[in-house]
């Protein structure tokens, strides 16, 4: 099994370098968040109290800009710009193999658990922009955008995150 795992990494590895060359480097697009910077999203069960983090503080942290689309048809190819949810976990000293499962929640009232399987094979990017834009009002604060995966994970108007470890 870990075997499989480490060869499953580098495959990524290997993927994520072949994307960047083709795409000609993997730059990251300078969204403007000012509509939206201060709104906050909620992390509960990383610390003893929930901790508030803004729009503005995510896009402070390593942000990246990728072009996915989705497994479904819903929604197509888009290029989101974001942080990575392993780096948002670094901020708090957690890795994802740290998280048993997740819970995000939508301000419509969505909700998308994950467990620490999905979550660690997978990249979990918390999007404050797409195709070079501010989100549409629609889908701010964040969204969740996880590269080759069905929409249904996509989860937008993120206001919590909820995190079993």
């Amino acid at each position: 099994m870990k075997k499989a795992m480490k060869i499953l990494k580098i495959s990524a590895v290997i993927s994520m370098i072949a994307c960047c060359l083709c795409m000609g480097g993997c730059g990251t697009d300078d969204i403007d968040i000012s509509g939206y910077a201060d709104r906050e999203i909620v992390l509960s069960g990383i610390g003893e109290e929930d901790i508030a983090v803004t729009i503005e503080e995510l896009k402070s942290m390593e942000c990246k800009t990728l072009k996915t689309h989705s497994t479904s048809d819903k929604i197509g190819d888009v290029r989101a710009t974001g942080v990575e949810m392993g780096t948002l976990l670094e901020k708090y000293n957690l890795t994802k193999e740290d998280v048993k499962s997740i819970r995000f929640s939508g301000a419509d009232g969505y909700d998308v658990p994950m467990t620490n399987d999905y979550i660690t094979e997978h990249e979990i990017y918390l999007a404050f922009g797409i195709d070079g834009e501010p989100l549409e009002e629609d889908s701010i604060p964040c969204r969740v955008i996880i590269p080759e995966s069905d929409s249904a994970y996509w989860i937008r108007m993120v206001t919590g995150i909820e995190f079993k470890l």
